[in-house]
């Protein structure tokens, strides 16, 4: 949650406890308060929903960098395998390939299937050159796994992303809903020092003052 929206938030939560301790009889009044709770309600999903998909994403990285290596280093294993068996079957060492370090997660994971297929196709004679017996089931499995947790990162940005911008739109929402209290209660304490007082605190946004420029001093 970005620092102006939480703001936001804050100065909301103030402006619904002090409505709540200074109900009055207005319509208008009390349905704006009404509105506001309910504002603040979403904002809370909305900010779990944003911290639940960052929380997804980050994991998510972590996963795919240790997939990726373990997956790398069972491909290295069947392409060194094919070279050796390329005597018996000269095609082999084509179809079977490392994948590239540098490859970005799709082309990652359409190489390395390749590879499994092929490696697959030609199960016997790797593993007459070595392959372990319950390799390329393990080698599948892995990449099962790295290609729901792309899914999952995918789905936890989506759902950061789309949570930030209802969350910016609730703030705005806010805000309006707030200027509408603030005009009915600087009427109804106009004549009341301390009420007014404390409304005017309860629904300031607290902005970082602005930093001093310094001033060079002239020469001697």
């Amino acid at each position: 949650m970005n620092y102006s929206i939480r703001r936001k938030l804050e100065m909301a939560d103030r402006v619904r406890d002090f409505c709540r301790t200074h109900p009055t009889q207005n319509a208008g009044y009390t349905a704006a308060v009404a509105r506001l709770e309910e504002l603040l309600e979403r904002a809370e999903r909305l900010a779990r929903q944003q911290v639940s998909g960052h929380l997804t994403v980050s994991g998510a990285v972590v996963n795919t960098g240790q997939l990726r290596r373990e997956i790398r280093d069972m491909i290295a294993l069947v392409a060194g395998l094919a070279r050796a068996a390329a005597r018996e079957d000269p095609d082999l060492s084509v179809v079977i390939e490392r994948v590239p370090i540098a490859a970005n997660h799709q082309e990652f994971l359409i190489k390395a299937r390749v590879a499994e297929t092929n490696a697959t196709t030609h199960r016997d004679l790797l593993s007459r050159y070595g392959m372990p017996e319950t390799f390329l089931e393990e080698l599948k499995a892995l990449l099962d796994g790295f290609e729901q947790v792309i899914s999952e990162k995918h789905a936890g940005r989506a759902s950061h992303v789309g949570a930030r911008a209802d969350l910016t739109a609730v703030g705005s929402e806010i805000m309006r809903v707030v200027g509408q209290l603030d005009a009915i209660n600087r009427f109804y304490f106009r004549k009341d020092a301390e009420s007014l007082a404390a409304w005017k605190s309860a629904r300031d946004v607290a902005w970082p003052l602005p930093p001093v420029e310094k001033v060079a001093k002239p020469a001697a």
